[in-house]
């Protein structure tokens, strides 16, 4: 069984029907959808009320898609499962090909394609080809809802996420790839699929680097390694999206000061 984890504030009614008509339309059904709703509670139980898939409404009085995420991996029954955003939805065989992939490959971990069908863009330049096992470097450009773990091979566990980054916390975003270099480290092996099995909109350059976000990356890469080499891969950064930025040396300050002050739990 496959279990789909949904964090979500409930604020987003039209996105939340979207998502659940897809999961209704999934031609692979053996699966079940853990909703963590951290505020508007009743509309989030009306609407999942619409729908006969199997569910599970957890209500949490604090916000944070990381903590949201924590909680729900506990409330999971499959032993297959992924993580959802409540604004993106699923291919019609999206589960169906995850499904397979685990019966016929031994990788603990798989990720997949994201594609934005309003601008009929991918969303982000996928590789063309199958990575059997992905490599370290590989893991910085990968999106929490296209990824899929096996619980018969990946320690359910083991199965966190840093609740110091993601939305609502303080450092808003990065929470996916210190998830994924945790699992790296753990020897699982992580493989890529070029399908599209997930769909969302994408965001512009500018929106994925504003100041709150770039601040992030300073202390996300000194948790992934320490603070020589976060400090590398942040001018390395801060160098590679400079005409991206709105005002590049007060978004590099920044992260740099984050950087400094954060400390590793």
């Amino acid at each position: 069984m496959i279990s789909v984890v949904i964090p979500t504030l409930g604020t987003r009614e039209m996105e939340l029907e979207r998502l659940f008509q897809s999961l209704s339309d999934q031609t692979y059904q053996n699966f079940e959808a853990i909703v963590v709703s951290q505020d508007n509670h009743e509309k989030v139980g009306t609407l999942l009320a619409n729908y006969s898939f199997a569910y599970e409404h957890v209500s949490l009085d604090r916000k944070g898609l990381s903590y949201s995420r924590n909680v729900g991996i506990n409330y999971t029954k499959g032993n297959i499962v992924t993580f959802s955003d409540d604004d993106c939805w699923y291919e019609p065989h999206a589960f169906l090909e995850v499904h397979n992939f685990f019966e016929e490959n031994a990788s603990g971990i798989v990720c997949y394609q994201i594609y934005d069908p309003e601008k009929k863009e991918y969303y982000k330049d996928y590789p063309k080809n199958v990575q059997e096992k992905l490599k370290f470097q590989d893991l910085f450009r990968k999106s929490s809802i296209e990824i899929f773990l096996n619980l018969q091979i990946v320690n359910k566990e083991k199965v966190s996420f840093d609740e110091d980054f993601g939305l609502g916390a303080k450092y808003p975003s990065g929470e996916e790839n210190i998830f994924l270099h945790m699992m790296h480290k753990e020897g699982y092996q992580i493989s890529y699929v070029p399908k599209v099995v997930v769909y969302h909109g994408k965001p512009s350059m500018d929106t994925r680097l504003n100041f709150k976000a770039f601040s992030s990356k300073g202390p996300l890469f000194k948790r992934i390694f320490n603070t020589p080499v976060g400090f590398a891969m942040l001018t390395f950064l801060f160098i590679k999206k400079f005409n991206h930025l709105e005002r590049p040396f007060p978004f590099y300050i920044a992260s740099l000061k984050e950087m400094f002050q954060y400390k590793k739990k």
